[in-house]
């Protein structure tokens, strides 16, 4: 029974969706009605996606509003934002919705000739226009568990629609064009020890930096009687440089329209392979399980032919009071260990997230 909830769920709406869309259209006497409803939640489907698709750009535009004005500092909590998301999203929708109505009335007399004309004919669109709107509220069901899944619920994923083909769909197509913000961006505007929701190959940081038990006991095996934090730091980049093998595949698909989702330190130990963020997801999972500071910076590398998107590290050495620059990926083609000339091939660096 559990298996088939996805499917039972979506066949409720779409029954639910159907019956209502009959009932109010015979109350009406026209099928008029149940087609401003398929309008209605359209309408709300596309000011969602909207929405989804640059709610980060969103959020930072809230950011900066709440930065300008000094007044509003006290107001910079979750509640506040989250209402003025609410605000934005019922006047985008609104708007949305009235150009789609506008856009629709030129139809209008082949409306009025082909749905209001006869109870079967009135029953028979609305049967139609009912089973699109059910499929509409399946795809804007699908979104609200993306969201959630993204942010308040990242610890405690919905999966029950794991199976499905449009759900997975939606995602990798919410996934792939969400735009990349990096630290950076927010660091002016965020209070202390805010969650700035960023993804990167599919995820965000900290469900890329997330670990295993495992892994934690990995790297107290590996730094076992090091002396020094720059002891430990080296003996994380040279196990992980030489343990994890460069997934050529996974590199074409994260640079192409594919992308890619299966990132992370948690991915990269269970293949044994990845691409530079899973090495640095990897590096930061193992630096905290020993009690060293870490950081994923991005930028651009070189890989010999040309400069390119990348990954790395940084690992503070608490005994020594610095930051150095760490590129388990690059392990095997150099020594990329707080080398002196690190900054020669590596450019553009941004600090994408840092962890105690």
């Amino acid at each position: 029974m559990i298996a088939y909830l996805p499917q039972i769920i979506g066949a409720l709406l779409i029954i639910f969706s159907i019956k209502d869309s009959i009932k109010g259209s015979l109350e009406e006497e026209s099928a008029k009605y149940s087609l401003n409803k398929l309008i209605y939640y359209f309408s709300i489907f596309i000011t969602f996606l909207i929405m989804l698709l640059n709610l980060e750009k969103i959020y930072l535009v809230i950011l900066k509003f709440i930065s300008n004005n000094p007044n509003l500092y006290g107001l910079n909590n979750n509640l506040f934002k989250a209402l003025i998301l609410g605000g934005i999203f019922l006047i985008l929708q609104c708007i949305i919705y009235l150009i789609l109505k506008w856009l629709n009335e030129p139809l209008t007399k082949v409306y009025n000739f082909l749905l209001n004309k006869g109870k079967i004919r009135i029953v028979l669109f609305s049967t139609i226009f009912g089973f699109v709107k059910g499929l509409i509220i399946i795809l804007i069901m699908f979104m609200g568990v993306i969201t959630y899944n993204s942010t308040f619920g990242r610890g405690m994923k919905i999966n029950i629609f794991n199976d499905i083909n449009g759900y997975n769909t939606l995602e990798n197509i919410v996934t792939i064009n969400k735009p990349i913000l990096s630290y950076n961006d927010f660091k002016e505007y965020i209070p202390a020890n805010t969650n700035v929701i960023v993804y990167y190959n599919g995820v965000t940081l900290e469900d890329g930096i997330k670990s295993l038990p495992e892994i934690d006991e990995k790297a107290k095996e590996i730094v076992e009687n090091a002396k020094t934090d720059r002891e430990k730091a080296k003996r994380l980049y040279a196990w992980i440089g030489s343990n994890i093998k460069y997934d050529f595949s996974k590199a074409e698909k994260a640079l192409g329209p594919e992308g890619v989702t299966n990132s992370g330190a948690i991915e990269a130990w269970n293949t044994r392979s990845g691409i530079c963020f899973d090495y640095a997801c990897l590096y930061v999972a193992m630096s905290r399980a020993v009690g060293l500071g870490s950081r994923i910076i991005t930028g651009e590398a070189y890989d010999g032919q040309n400069y390119g998107p990348h990954a790395w590290n940084q690992a503070y050495l608490e005994d020594e009071g610095i930051w150095i620059n760490v590129d388990p990926t690059f392990y095997l083609s150099g020594d990329y260990f707080d080398n002196i000339d690190f900054n020669n091939d590596h450019l553009n660096a941004e600090i994408a997230g840092e962890w105690n």
